[in-house]
């Protein structure tokens, strides 16, 4: 550290002219990011049920499905006529593979032996034909509830949309078109839809939430250095580590998505502190008659362990997230670390570099000076060393209580939870679940001889079981095809008795004039059927549940007389992240908990100084779940973050232990050294608890729910990991490390 220094006060212009190439080489890089918060974005590329969702949209020309309700009285001719220019001008927005609403629904009869498929709605549409077309559609199991709610309140316009397509810019194309002709309230809602309104969240939010971090960091750190160059050199060493990080995702072409949102705030928050304990040093060593060359010397030697030590825990802590299954996690675990370590790069060459060209400031302020908050830690040092195994008894007891709560934490992967509950997005899906009956597929691939009436009386009959159960709205296949041909020939419902007779009412289907529909329900060699099961937005544990009847379901019916029954579909994508989030969250958080004793046990010569530093991180951590499960919030896509970044932010404290040793070293009694170390450090630790939690609550502020719970959450891990830092932590180094040499290597 001290290299760093002397080269830094050294050449200062050519430190400075490094770093700024770098940042501008880096920046380019963030005109190059874009954004995916798609289900895909959340799954490995090799997950069987993605592979298998690719291979459905491939065969079947499926895409993504997008639901959009249109209120107002349906049943006159203005509204269906308005219906209809709506359904045309949406098939034309870019990324729209197929449109289904009454406007292009078809009716089946049979006229003199033949089969005859024409529109549900004639060119000329007049009132006195409305009544027998409204006849038609109820008793239609295809269009009834599907097409138009059950009081002809509500036109349902189903969209099968590109899974590729920027979902913000097809939300906006979407709305603009049925607006355009309906006159109506439009509500739009599906897996796209929720995924474009994110998006739009996240663009709105990121500017806003990086502006407001740094302006309540700007803050604390003004109350702490009574300075403007306190307040910017801080902000200018994290402003380079943002650049940098969002430039490296840029080039690397990572996509940015709703967890991004939270990258600009942890890297300003975390990276703000390395800065920090910097310039208190060097305020310290100017106040006490050092000349100014020294004074960074001394600053960037003395704090650049703690600093250094501190940086390798958050940045291990994040980068533990690489072994996220996530690919979102993954990135946001690569860039977080990376800018982390920028900004203690920054902090240790660029700060220094930019002090030593700047005047001595005309009013000096001790840091370090017997103020309210060095008093108030002077005080504490004698009460947590008479009270050492208590605190610890404490401690642990904590500890407990908080891992028993802990196993109530539920995992929650729905995009809904995202949203308020008066948000638009919600309440659009909150209402097409209750009037059509749900706004998620669910896609179950059949294989088998499609042409055995055996097999096509099971898939019917999983349908009809399937709707029976609450949750579900519709589920059609092939063989409601089948069944509407049959009656439109026979005049009753029903299938075809031989595997001839099934090839001669699709063949008359195809002959029609309609063939396009087949080939979403099946393939052309009748290899491979689609069911598409319409589901209610559910919280995670009741999908996973739901489908799990489902498939018990589709065992018993469908799979003795199929090859192969397969599950796939958003949804089931969702509930393959929730089960990769639970696993990944140990082996991240227990990864990183090793990493941190480990280079903190390297760095500082002693294996029980790396353990005892971990400490308060194993307990805030547990304080972190544990209330998470006493309180019922779950863990997702943003929470289960926490861990990793309460590492990030919660390893200020070996800033107290690097004190301590070096009390020490000099020949102070162990309780001697708590004192100078909480007086000195302490106050430190407090202003930069403040800071990194200021840096933090602009979260608060997030469109998204799990943010601003997660910002709630960081708001406890910010001050537990300070309490602890300054009881816990101190207690424990009076019990177990009294002695320390790190010249031999060793402690006793």
């Amino acid at each position: 550290m001290e290299r760093f220094s002397r080269f830094a006060t050294r050449a200062p212009f050519a430190v400075i002219l490094a770093f700024l190439a770098v940042t501008l080489l880096l920046g380019a890089g963030i005109s190059r990011l874009e954004y995916d918060n798609s289900p895909e974005s959340f799954v490995p590329p090799d997950l069987p049920a993605k592979k298998l969702l690719e291979e459905v949209r491939e065969t079947f020309g499926a895409g993504d499905v997008a639901i959009a309700a249109l209120e107002g009285e349906v049943w006159t001719p203005e509204a269906l006529a308005a219906l209809k220019d709506a359904t045309l001008a949406v098939a034309e927005v870019p990324g729209v593979l197929r449109v289904t609403s009454l406007a292009n629904a078809k009716r089946m009869e049979e006229v003199e032996g033949e089969l005859w498929i024409e529109d549900l709605l004639p060119e000329d549409l007049t009132p006195e034909a409305i009544p027998a077309i409204r006849r038609y559609v109820e008793s239609h199991p295809l269009y009834a509830g599907r097409l138009v709610s059950k009081d002809g309140r509500y036109a349902a316009v189903i969209l099968e949309v590109d899974a590729g397509v920027d979902n913000l810019a097809l939300n906006r194309g979407i709305e603009a078109a049925l607006k355009a002709h309906w006159k109506g309230p439009v509500y739009l809602s599906g897996t796209p839809a929720l995924s474009g309104y994110i998006l739009e969240t996240l663009r709105r939010d990121l500017l806003v939430q990086m502006i407001l971090a740094a302006l309540l960091i700007a803050v604390v750190l003004f109350f702490n250095f009574r300075s403007t160059r306190g307040v910017l050199l801080p902000l200018l060493t994290v402003s380079v580590a943002l650049v940098w990080s969002l430039g490296l995702g840029g080039w690397l072409g990572f996509k940015l998505g709703s967890i991004s949102s939270i990258l600009p705030v942890v890297v300003l928050a975390v990276g703000s502190s390395f800065t920090l304990h910097v310039l208190n040093r060097f305020y310290h060593e100017l106040a006490t008659s050092k000349d100014r060359a020294e004074a960074i010397l001394l600053a960037v030697r003395e704090t650049g362990l703690g600093v250094l030590v501190s940086a390798l825990a958050a940045g291990a802590g994040l980068a533990a997230l690489y072994t996220s299954s996530v690919p979102q996690i993954k990135f946001f675990g690569v860039l977080a670390a990376f800018g982390v370590l920028v900004a203690f790069l920054a902090a240790s060459l660029l700060a220094p570099a930019v002090l030593a060209l700047l005047k001595n400031p005309r009013r000096l302020l001790d840091p370090e000076r017997p103020d309210r908050v060095s008093r108030a830690m002077q005080r504490l040092a004698p009460v947590v060393a008479a009270n050492r195994h208590r605190v610890l008894g404490l401690a642990a007891a904590f500890l407990l209580v908080m891992l028993l709560l802990a196993t109530r934490v539920q995992v929650e992967t729905s995009f809904l939870a995202y949203f308020p509950k008066d948000a638009p997005p919600r309440v659009a899906t909150e209402l097409i679940d209750r009037v059509f009956g749900g706004t998620e597929t669910l896609q179950i691939v059949v294989q088998g001889d499609l042409k055995d009436p055996e097999l096509l009386r099971a898939l019917y009959a999983f349908e009809e079981r399937a709707k029976a159960i609450p949750e579900v709205g519709s589920a059609v296949s092939i063989a409601d095809i089948l069944r509407e041909i049959h009656k439109a020939l026979t005049g009753r419902y029903g299938l075809p008795d031989t595997p001839e007779a099934v090839a001669q009412e699709l063949l008359l289907y195809q002959l029609s004039g309609d063939p396009e529909t087949l080939t979403q329900f099946i393939t052309e060699d009748a290899s491979e059927a689609l069911i598409t099961v319409q589901i209610r937005s559910l919280p995670s544990r009741a999908l996973e549940a739901l489908t799990e009847r489902l498939r018990t379901e589709a065992e018993a019916t469908i799979a003795p007389h199929a090859e192969a029954v397969r599950f796939t579909g958003t949804t089931v994508l969702m509930l393959e992240v929730m089960r990769l989030i639970l696993h990944d969250q140990y082996v991240s958080l227990a990864l990183a908990l090793v990493l941190v004793a480990f280079f903190n046990a390297l760095l500082l010569g002693s294996v029980r100084v790396g353990l005892v530093s971990v400490i308060p991180l194993a307990l805030t951590i547990a304080g972190q779940f544990g209330l998470m499960g006493l309180f019922g919030f779950p863990l997702d896509s943003a929470t289960a973050l926490i861990a990793a970044i309460a590492i990030g932010v919660g390893d200020y404290s070996v800033h107290i232990i690097v004190r301590y040793l070096e009390e020490l070293r000099k020949g102070r009694t162990p309780e001697a050294a708590t004192e100078t170390s909480l007086f000195v450090s302490g106050r430190a630790v407090f202003f930069t608890a403040l800071a990194i939690g200021g840096g933090f609550m602009a979260l608060l502020f997030s469109g998204f729910a799990p943010i601003r719970t997660f910002a709630e959450l960081m708001g406890f891990t910010v001050g537990a990991t300070a309490l602890f830092a300054l009881t816990a932590l101190p207690a424990a180094l009076l019990v177990w490390v009294r002695r320390y040499r790190k010249e031999a290597g060793n402690h006793a």
